[in-house]
């Protein structure tokens, strides 16, 4: 039987990916509001996270893995040895294509393994102990980057990944995930260490969704993940998830929920164990 949820990682996605989402992530952790946050190796304000991260190693940080690109993105690794992951200017492909090389098997491993380890490298040379890793796009879900991170992560004592989303607060049917998830799920669970549950803000600052998570009855520790921005720039959504953040985690303490970090579930029975690629 489910239990009423006591544990919750909130996790900020795309610290580093600009200056004014790096300032709103800063001050949701000094508000209280983030336990956690996964870094961008390579962007515009990627120095400015790391120099929070070292500054303050009461939080977890992870390492965001970024295979595609929306705007700068561009590897680590010198795209010379991962010509199937970039285009003729050496940036990242499109998202959409990269997914689609994923589902069809046209991913070398052997060139995820080498960006994913220049973009560890990148993140621990800061100084900053990498606590998990995620993605940007959640692309680890597909079987490439799942065979690649269980080659690559233990060279550097990493056990921990973000599972794939398992809660909603509404049927996504249009959505792959939905659909699919249960069998991505049991991938990533059965080859790393991670939580139980995971939820995705895209509902802004509405108290309605944060309502239905935090009366959820779950086993085990649930993370949810943000992304604060400021509205600057036109990022009016990334606002609102530093609102919904804000609140968020407000209301979780309200509810006497404990907001964890990702270094604080490495040895408990809601976890599971490390296994095999399958």
């Amino acid at each position: 039987m489910a239990r009423p949820l006591k544990e919750i990682i909130v996790n900020a996605d795309d610290f580093g990916y600009d200056r004014d989402s790096t300032l709103a992530t800063i001050d949701c952790f000094r508000a209280g509001a983030l336990t956690s946050a996964t870094i961008m190796p390579k962007m515009p304000a990627t120095n400015m996270a790391i120099k929070f991260a070292c500054a303050n190693p009461q939080h977890a940080y992870g390492v965001h893995l970024t295979f595609v690109r929306d705007t700068l993105e561009c590897p680590v690794a010198d795209p010379r040895l991962i010509p199937a992951l970039v285009g003729a200017d050496g940036a990242f492909l499109p998202s959409n294509q990269l997914r689609l090389m994923a589902l069809l098997g046209k991913l070398p491993v052997s060139q995820l393994c080498i960006e994913i380890a220049a973009q560890i490298e990148r993140v621990l040379d800061g100084g900053v102990p990498v606590s998990h890793v995620d993605s940007h796009g959640h692309l680890h879900k597909f079987k490439p980057f799942v065979v690649a991170l269980a080659q690559t992560l233990p060279r550097y004592g990493i056990s921990k990944v973000r599972n794939v989303q398992n809660q909603y607060t509404a049927k996504p049917l249009k959505s792959p995930t939905y659909w699919m998830g249960a069998f991505w799920r049991r991938r990533i669970m059965a080859n790393f260490v991670t939580t139980p549950h995971f939820f995705m803000s895209t509902h802004g600052n509405d108290p309605q969704w944060i309502e239905k998570i935090l009366a959820r009855p779950m086993n085990g520790v649930l993370e949810v993940g943000f992304h604060p921005g400021s509205p600057l720039h036109g990022d009016a959504w990334r606002n609102d998830e530093r609102l919904a953040c804000l609140a968020f985690a407000a209301e979780a303490r309200k509810r006497h929920v404990s907001l964890i970090n990702w270094k604080d579930v490495s040895a408990r029975s809601e976890i599971f164990p490390v296994r095999a690629v399958t």
